[in-house]
């Protein structure tokens, strides 16, 4: 039973279908009051009656600090969280929720491109919101396969020219490598959605312009090669304690055992919960996060090291 103590408790204070597959869930506080702040790009981890924990870009407005607002789409093969949502969850149920992380902020750039694809219009949308608020140079394309399964139509169109839904089942594939070879110089992407979205916008990075790049939040874990599982050691430097990690456990649940305060939501390497600063030693970044190997920030629910010991800042 995963640990409640650094959860808030909130209500579900309104649920709106946005499309025949996606609800979005606005939640409050039981006494009305202000929540902790957060920035265009944050998500949040859920946690239902059920136990389930799950992860959900806030697509509300930063502005709006009495009410936090995820979208859900309702996932057949998932992993229960969506179809809870969808079916049982009713309007004064409580659910209890991490203060938001950032894991996929907006930095400074000259212009922005925004990509959406389905459900990832969730942090595109409070991104978007943003950049017009700011008076940034940005626009945004929102890709579908169906007209009724675009979301947020009536807050898109109030965003205005800048915004173009393109819906494949009218308009066919759109080229993404097109869309990126046209970009001005020093335009950042911000990209997100499923897991084919994703993967061939990563093949296409080669045809950015000189001084772009690619920022993506992925919804499931990307391809990664690795080595075998092996045993190592783990030195927690700050709980004074060695643990010993099998093959067959994953680090986490070694450190967890042996009552290192480490957190853990997706347990897939996506949301950045169980993040360990790496002191001594070689990571084995098997994540979908880490973007330079060489990084000392590792995520033990599925990462492992590449030498016998690793020493932790835990």
């Amino acid at each position: 039973m995963r640990d409640r103590s650094d959860m808030m408790p909130l209500v579900v204070s309104e649920i709106v279908r946005e499309t025949p597959h996606i609800v979005s869930v606005r939640l409050e506080a039981a006494d009305g009051g202000v929540l902790p702040a957060w920035e265009p790009g944050a998500h949040v981890d859920v946690q239902l009656v059920t136990r389930q924990e799950r992860q959900y870009s806030l697509c509300g407005d930063p502005a709006d600090t009495r009410g936090y607002r995820i979208a859900v789409r309702n996932e057949p093969f998932s992993r229960g969280g969506s179809h809870y949502i969808h079916t049982f969850l009713r309007v004064g149920r409580r659910v209890h929720v991490r203060a938001p992380r950032n894991l996929f902020p907006l930095g400074d750039a000259p212009s922005y491109l925004l990509l959406a694809a389905g459900i990832g219009i969730t942090p595109i949308l409070a991104m978007a919101r943003h950049l017009a608020a700011t008076g940034a140079d940005w626009r945004m394309v929102y890709l579908s396969r169906h007209r009724e399964d675009v979301a947020f139509t009536a807050e898109l169109d109030a965003l205005g020219d800048r915004v173009r839904t393109h819906v494949s089942g009218e308009d066919g594939r759109l080229d993404l490598g097109a869309v990126l070879s046209a970009l001005a110089p020093g335009t950042d992407v911000y990209a997100c959605g499923p897991q084919s979205f994703a993967d061939a916008l990563t093949g296409l990075s080669d045809r950015l312009p000189e001084g772009s790049r690619l920022h993506m939040e992925r919804f499931e874990p990307k391809p990664r090669e690795h080595r075998p599982n092996e045993p190592f050691s783990v030195v927690c430097s700050r709980s004074e304690v060695t643990v010993e990690v099998p093959a067959e456990r994953t680090m986490l649940q070694a450190l967890q055992a042996e009552g290192v305060d480490v957190q853990g939501s997706c347990l897939r390497g996506i949301c950045g919960s169980c993040a360990v600063p790496v002191l001594g030693g070689t990571p084995e970044h098997r994540d979908s996060l880490t973007v330079d190997d060489a990084s000392m920030v590792m995520y033990p629910c599925v990462s492992r090291s590449l030498t016998p010991t690793l020493v932790v800042d835990a």
